[in-house]
C-alpha cells in the first residue's frame, strides 16, 4: 500500500521501497547520467551531452517551473539501498491538463541501468498512476513510445495501458524520427486494473539466488545496479585475454547477461551465477559461476576486475561457491577449466586443492581458435588445500 506525504510545493509519494520526490540541487549528477544513457539517447529526445550545469540548470529552471504552474511534474525515482536512497530514474506527468471534470496528462520515464530490471520502473509508474487518478482527480493518461522499444511497450502494458494509436513519425529513434506508439489509461481502467491485481497477485517467476556471506565477500544475485562494474571487468585487456566474453563490452551486455543469460541459468539450473561483491561496501568485485551439465558434478567458471586481483577475494568467493555446490548442491566433483597459459587461474585452483589432471590440445575455443586447455578437480573428499607442490612461475603471471 503506498503512502503520500502531500504538500503543494513536495508532493513524496513511496511504497516503502520505491519513492517518488522532487529534484532538488543535489539530483544534477543523476539528471545528467539519465541524459547520458545511451538507451535513452537511442529511445528518446535525451540530450546526450548533458553535463551536471546544464542539469541544475534543468531542476531549477524549467521543472521548477513546471511545478509551480502544475503542468510538467518532473519526479526522481529513488530506491531506498543500503541504508539511504539512491536516485534510479526520473518519471513525469507533463501536458497536464487539468478540468473540474478530470483533465488529462502524458506519462515521461527515463531510468538509470541501476534502476532496470529490478521492479524499480513499475513500482514508479504505479505509484505516479495512483497519483495522478486519485490526488490529482484526472481522467485519462497517455505514454507515447517508439515503435520497437520492447521495454517502455511492456512497462506500459504491465501498468494497465492500453494501445490505442500508431503514428508515424511520433517517435525518436537514434536522433531520428520514427514511427511512435501510444498508449491510454482512464481512471476507470486504472480501478479495474488496481482491483485485479489485487485479486490475481502476480507470481514472481523468477528463481532465489542465495546469499552467501564471508568476511571480506557476499555472494548474492546480480543486479543492473552492477552493470557499470561489470562492462569495465569485462572490458579488462585480462579478461579479453582468458575468458569467452564477448569483444567490445558494453552496457547492453551486461543487461542482456543479468536479465537473460543469468536469470535462465537459475530458472534452469544449468548455470549459477553469482555477483561476488565487497562484504563492506557492496561493490561488484567480480562474477563466479556453477555450469551444471552432468549429474553431481559441475564445471566452475570467474571472473574479476583487475581492482579485486591480487587481494583475495577470488579465493574467499570460491570457497564460498565450493562449500555451497558440495555441501548444499551435493555434488561430487568440481571441473577447473583455464586456457593455456593462465597461471593466475591455475594458481588460484591449486591453493583450492584442484588436482591437476592434464593438458588437452586444442579443446579450448579462442574465440574461433583452438587452443590447448588445462583441466583440473576437486572431489567432495578431497581437501581444500595444494595437494602437490607448486610447478608453476613464481610469482604467475595473470
Amino acid at each position: 500500500m503506498s503512502t503520500l506525504e502531500l504538500s503543494t510545493a513536495w508532493p513524496v509519494l513511496s511504497d516503502g521501497l520505491t519513492s517518488l520526490r522532487r529534484f532538488g540541487p543535489g539530483d544534477a549528477p543523476a539528471l545528467a547520467a539519465m541524459h547520458r544513457d545511451t538507451e535513452n539517447v537511442r529511445w528518446t529526445a535525451s540530450e546526450a551531452a548533458m553535463d551536471d550545469a546544464r542539469a541544475a540548470e534543468l531542476i531549477e529552471g524549467s521543472i521548477a517551473q513546471g511545478w509551480e504552474t502544475g503542468s510538467y511534474l518532473r519526479f526522481a525515482v529513488a530506491e531506498n539501498r543500503g541504508g539511504g536512497q539512491e536516485i534510479v530514474g526520473t518519471l513525469s506527468l507533463h501536458e497536464v491538463f487539468a478540468t473540474s471534470g478530470g483533465g488529462s496528462a502524458s506519462v515521461g520515464i527515463k531510468m538509470l541501468p541501476s534502476g532496470r530490471g529490478t521492479g524499480s520502473a513499475q513500482r514508479a509508474v504505479e505509484l505516479l498512476t495512483g497519483y495522478a487518478f486519485g490526488n490529482l482527480g484526472l481522467e485519462f493518461l497517455h505514454w507515447r513510445t517508439t515503435a520497437g522499444n520492447a521495454r517502455s511497450t511492456a512497462l506500459a502494458e504491465r501498468c494497465g495501458f492500453i494501445l490505442v494509436a500508431e503514428i508515424p513519425g511520433y517517435g525518436h529513434l537514434d536522433g531520428q524520427v520514427a514511427d511512435g506508439l501510444v498508449f491510454s489509461q482512464t481512471s476507470a481502467q486504472y480501478r479495474d486494473h488496481v482491483q485485479g491485481t489485487a485479486q490475481q497477485p502476480a507470481l514472481d517467476p523468477r528463481p532465489t539466488v542465495p546469499e552467501l556471506r564471508s568476511e571480506t565477500v557476499v555472494l548474492r544475485a546480480l543486479t543492473m545496479a552492477d552493470a557499470p562494474q561489470l562492462v569495465e571487468n569485462c572490458k579488462n585487456p585480462e579478461a579479453v585475454q582468458w575468458t569467452t566474453v564477448p569483444l567490445n563490452y558494453t552496457a547492453e551486455h551486461a543487461e542482456f547477461f543479468i536479465n537473460s543469460i543469468t536469470a535462465q541459468g537459475w530458472s534452469t539450473g544449468e548455470t549459477l551465477t553469482f555477483a561476488v561483491a565487497d562484504a563492506g561496501t557492496d561493490r561488484l568485485l567480480g562474477t563466479v559461476d556453477l555450469q551444471c551439465k552432468n549429474p553431481g558434478s559441475a564445471a566452475i567458471g570467474i571472473n574479476f576486475g583487475s581492482q579485486a586481483r591480487g587481494t583475495g577475494a577470488a579465493l574467499a568467493a570460491v570457497r564460498l561457491l565450493l562449500d555451497y555446490a558440495f555441501n548444499q548442491l551435493n555434488l561430487s566433483y568440481l571441473h577447473w577449466s583455464a586456457l593455456v597459459p593462465n597461471w593466475g587461474s591455475r594458481k588460484l585452483a591449486w591453493k583450492l586443492g584442484f588436482s591437476f589432471d592434464g593438458q588437452i590440445r586444442g579443446d579450448y575455443n579462442d574465440r574461433g581458435t583452438p587452443a590447448d586447455r588445462w583441466v583440473l578437480s576437486l572431489a567432495a573428499t578431497d581437501p581444500q588445500a595444494p595437494q602437490q607442490p607448486w610447478t608453476g612461475p613464481v610469482p604467475p603471471s595473470r
